[in-house]
């Protein structure tokens, strides 16, 4: 039979699975799923008192045998802030009260067909997961042999840097927004008796909607004991999962069938074309002057040049007539730039494209935080000694000034 906690876990799980099937579907609660939610609510009230009661007088007994009395009751919800001292979001897991009764409970490990049900914990907010990201802007200079850990193979990644250079912030939920398209400025001396001149500038309005980006993964039992190395993994693995699928649709979410709208299929983004040529020359005449787009514009700034990595290399492969590299050549050292302006490099990035201007102008805000939550209610994992982990992030992604950045791209001859 469940024990108290995990009757009121499933508890709080149906509840959370009910909320955001809605919020999912861009719906209200059903009648039917009103009621059940009342009656949920009701029975974790009831079971969160019981709770707290047993882990209180549980402390009074520990007490009252002379045991150490600075171990905490678990408090009667999972999904709030936990051990903010802790320095990655995976320790910020294996230090939260939730796993910690988990381990307390099962030191030896769990045995076979023993459920877990590690509540919904959250480690951080979305603020907290990009301060703990490490800028990948500066360039490699050896390759790392992949390390392996028990039960977890590690394996190659493109390098993710849009995520370095976008703004962030935190939302309350849902929103529209003004985004400015274009400006005419038209600012002028007048003489006595002149015309006003008139400024014109050009907006759309634009949803700002919550979406979940989440991911899990199957991990077994013994690594989930293991707090050290489930850590590590959690650190590698959901974090660049959830790092992959932002960066993807800020940059090429459709805007329809449950996704943003991603960068590339916005509305007043300037576009600048060129016609590829022998080597990489066209594409940099081509930034040259799309930067000249953003740099006219009062306040235009660009912040840095975000490009695939097959066209990174290409600029780095650029020789003169006599074949001396332009650049700094393999043997240099230094800030990667054009035109003085750092260059960034993401997968999501078709050949052939460049995106370049003031990122600051998008911003991904956070809704709820990220949170982890792992079990083995799930297919035949408990009889297999298998866990599954989740990690979800709710978050909406805004571009302010869409004008301020700019798409290079090719365009075929003779168009």
């Amino acid at each position: 039979m469940p024990t108290l906690r995990e009757q009121y876990q499933a508890t709080l799980a149906r509840a959370a699975e009910l909320a955001k099937s809605a919020t999912d579907e861009g719906r209200e609660f059903t009648d039917d799923e009103v009621a059940e939610v009342a009656e949920l609510k009701a029975k974790a009230d009831e079971l969160g008192a019981k709770v707290k009661a047993a882990d209180e007088a549980q402390a009074a007994a520990a007490e009252l045998a002379g045991k150490s009395a600075t171990a905490t009751a678990v408090t009667s919800t999972r999904d709030r802030d936990e051990q903010t001292d802790a320095a990655t979001f995976g320790e910020a897991f294996v230090k939260s009260a939730a796993y910690q009764e988990f381990r307390k409970e099962h030191p030896a490990g769990v045995g076979q067909g023993t459920p877990v049900n590690i509540g919904r914990v959250k480690v951080g907010t979305a603020a907290d997961w990009f301060a703990r990201r490490k800028a990948t802007l500066d360039t490699t200079v050896a390759r790392i042999q992949p390390v392996r850990m028990p039960m977890v193979d590690m394996i190659d990644r493109d390098r993710l840097t849009l995520l370095d250079l976008i703004d962030r912030g935190q939302t309350s939920g849902n929103f529209e927004y003004v985004q400015v398209t274009s400006v005419t400025r038209n600012a002028a001396i007048v003489g006595e008796g002149g015309l006003k001149p008139i400024s014109d500038m050009a907006t759309q309005l634009a949803d700002a909607k919550v979406y979940t980006y989440a991911d899990g993964y199957d991990v077994t039992n013994q690594l989930l004991a293991d707090a050290p190395a489930f850590a590590s993994y959690m650190n590698n693995e959901l974090r660049y999962s959830l790092d992959s699928v932002v960066e993807d649709k800020l940059l090429n979410g459709s805007g329809a069938n449950g996704e943003p709208r991603g960068l590339l299929n916005t509305t007043g983004v300037q576009e600048q074309t060129y016609t590829p040529g022998t080597d990489a020359k066209e594409l940099v005449r081509a930034i040259r002057k799309g930067i000249t787009k953003v740099t006219r514009l009062q306040g235009g700034q660009v912040t840095a040049v975000l490009m695939n990595p097959e066209d990174d290399e290409a600029l780095d492969l650029m020789e003169d007539g006599n074949q001396r590299f332009y650049g700094q050549g393999p043997f240099g050292s230094g800030p990667a730039t054009i035109w003085g302006r750092p260059r960034a490099i993401s997968e999501r990035v078709p050949q052939g494209t460049v995106i370049l201007g003031d990122f600051k102008q998008v911003a991904l805000l956070d809704r709820e935080g990220l949170s982890v939550l792992a079990f083995n209610q799930h297919k035949d994992y408990a009889q297999r000694n298998m866990t599954y982990v989740r990690a979800e992030l709710r978050a909406a992604q805004v571009i302010w000034k869409p004008n301020r950045l700019v798409v290079v791209k090719t365009v075929a001859a003779g168009a």
